[in-house]
């Protein structure tokens, strides 16, 4: 060891980053009590072990260039995100070729993933109804938009397909968890291109891409036929509701408004009530 070498690990000892010293061969030839820290090994496990034969399978990052180095353990606790910084001082001292800083930004880049999760979970709520967990009329607006726009370059059938759930007793509002049970119900009889937003509170609309007004009534007519057969919570049950629904197919010169009025003029046909104006 030189007397530079040993002048520059008595002042790196007590450093608060990271510090690793590489020999000529690639070697670990010293780390201070810092990375020993961070690492949750060392220096007797470290010193002298090359990339080669290195038994810390979960460490190799340690022999990678600058940059994020990503070091994990037996558990989710034991994960830590390194930044490192490389340097190569003068070739004086071949057990210290290169000398390696490391920063320990775990609780940062955690802290980003958090914010990152975070960030879903609203954009996910914007555009989620709150009860079914089915689109929104934001969400609703912007695929039927989309579906329109496609139709009309492309002269593709689309039908729009507006439910409403009615209760033939007249009893007032109904509630949440009968709702949630028939939103249920209809996702599951659609095709995976469809789209069901909720609309109001008992009323849903329903995007068909590549079908015809035609289809689309025998889609209705199939979940009208076994509607009877959901389970509700009780004591609620099928015999007091009803599904009513109107059906319009896009017509060339139809923007998404439109055709939505349309499919609520249809409903309103039906003795369903008035849609949007």
């Amino acid at each position: 060891m030189t007397q530079a070498s040993s002048t520059t690990r008595q002042a790196l000892q007590d450093a608060p980053c990271g510090v690793m010293f590489f020999n000529r061969d690639g070697c670990i030839s010293w780390l201070n009590p810092a990375l020993e820290r961070m690492l949750g090994l060392t220096a007797d496990q470290l010193v002298g072990q090359s990339r080669e034969q290195f038994p810390f399978t979960s460490h190799r990052g340690l022999f990678k260039e600058s940059g994020l180095m990503h070091l994990f353990g037996s558990g989710v606790e034991q994960e830590r995100w390194l930044q490192c910084t490389v340097v190569t001082p003068p070739a004086t001292d071949p057990d210290m070729y290169q000398v390696k800083f490391f920063q320990d930004i775990t609780e940062l880049v955690q802290l980003q993933e958090e914010n990152q999760r975070l960030n879903q979970q609203v954009q996910e709520l914007a555009i989620t109804d709150e009860l079914t967990g089915l689109a929104n009329r934001q969400a609703l607006t912007r695929a039927l938009n989309s579906q329109v726009a496609r139709s009309r370059r492309y002269q593709n059938p689309l039908t729009l397909a507006v439910i409403q759930l009615a209760d033939r007793d007249g009893a007032g509002a109904i509630p949440d968890e009968v709702i949630l049970a028939v939103s249920r119900y209809l996702r599951d009889r659609l095709r995976w291109v469809d789209m069901i937003a909720r609309w109001e509170e008992s009323q849903f609309i329903i995007i068909l891409p590549e079908t015809s007004l035609q289809q689309g009534h025998d889609l209705m007519d199939k979940m009208l036929a076994s509607f009877s057969e959901l389970a509700l919570p009780a004591p609620h049950t099928t015999g007091s509701l009803a599904l009513q629904f109107g059906l319009a197919e896009w017509r060339k010169g139809q923007d998404a408004r439109l055709l939505m009025k349309q499919a609520f003029a249809n409903l309103a046909e039906n003795g369903a009530g008035d849609g949007p104006a």
